[in-house]
């Protein structure tokens, strides 16, 4: 065979060992793939046994939140921006005018989480509790016990949209809804709910500007048939009347309940410290205090009972 011969031979063998190999990687490469182009789940014989190794295509990056649009409990609350971003993202879902909230009420609930449900429902809700026959319409159920000072909460839904002294109770209504926690146990009257006294204090001039006269709680709470004591702050003499049976009456200045003014009511004590009753708040309601706590903050104190 001449050397043309034996160059044909050469490169014709050389080309049939190319196709083999290029053919086989294709079979590897194609037995790796299912026919919609995915990857399979392949088996690794291990001497402890198979596992099995799935490959997961990149998904793209989770958004940063979590939280459902419908589950507002979950924002968080940390501060001012936390706050109106809730309500932001409330009223985008609902449809409503974010600046209807009133700064008043994102105030609200930058100081008391409690207030959420009443804050976001605000512009709903704002003045439909306002009609003359509205008190009496309150299902009182499950709150009033003649038994037990309630605890009664000027946010409540069921009035604190109630207008009351040029602004809402969740506000303005801590005076009246204090009192009305008192009425309804000394008197044994559960129709005394907060919008009951709120519509007394307001018909008989025990208002004022943004809130309660200190008159509601002597002159008015006289009105309704309660004896009532003017004091100081005085240890052994407020425990001597919780030990009987009364109550007493405390409004408290600046400090651990109010940046302002607001009325509590010390309904017992204990080792651990007085049982109060804030309106305002039913975490601090939750809170035994100390006396040495809360007697430098007290600006009036008045011992009610009956006769």
């Amino acid at each position: 065979m001449g050397i043309n011969g034996r160059m044909r031979l050469y490169i014709a063998g050389l080309t049939a060992i190319i196709l083999i190999v290029a053919t086989i990687a294709v079979v590897i490469i194609t037995k790796g793939r299912n026919p919609a182009g995915e990857a399979d789940a392949s088996e690794v014989s291990l001497p402890s046994g198979t596992v099995t190794v799935t490959a997961v295509e990149p998904s793209a990056q989770e958004p940063a939140s979590t939280v459902s649009p419908d589950d507002y409990s979950s924002y968080p609350l940390n501060n001012a921006a936390d706050c109106q971003a809730v309500i932001d993202a409330y009223a985008a879902d609902h449809g409503i005018d974010p600046y209807s909230y009133p700064i008043e009420i994102t105030n609200l609930l930058m100081t008391n989480h409690e207030t959420l449900d009443f804050v976001l429902h605000y512009p709903e809700y704002a003045g439909t509790q306002d009609e003359a026959n509205y008190p009496g319409s309150i299902d009182m159920a499950g709150l009033f016990s003649p038994v037990r000072v309630p605890e009664y909460y000027q946010y409540d839904m069921r009035w604190g949209y109630k207008t009351y002294s040029g602004n809402v109770m969740a506000v303005s209504g801590g005076g009246p809804t204090a009192l009305s926690m008192v009425a309804s146990y000394l008197l044994g009257n559960g129709d005394m709910n907060p919008a009951w006294m709120a519509a007394y204090s307001e018909n008989n001039g025990y208002t004022m500007e943004g809130g309660t006269s200190w008159s509601l709680m002597s002159d008015g709470a006289t009105g309704l048939g309660i004896d009532v004591t003017p004091i100081t702050a005085d240890q052994d003499r407020i425990e001597r009347n919780l030990d009987v049976g009364n109550l007493v009456m405390c409004l408290m200045g600046p400090g651990d309940f109010t940046n302002t003014a607001q009325f509590i009511v010390i309904v017992g004590y204990n080792d651990e410290g007085y049982e109060i009753r804030d309106p305002g708040s039913s975490a601090r309601t939750s809170i035994r205090w100390r006396f040495d706590t809360i007697a430098p903050q007290m600006e009036g104190c008045w011992i009610m009972r009956i006769l």
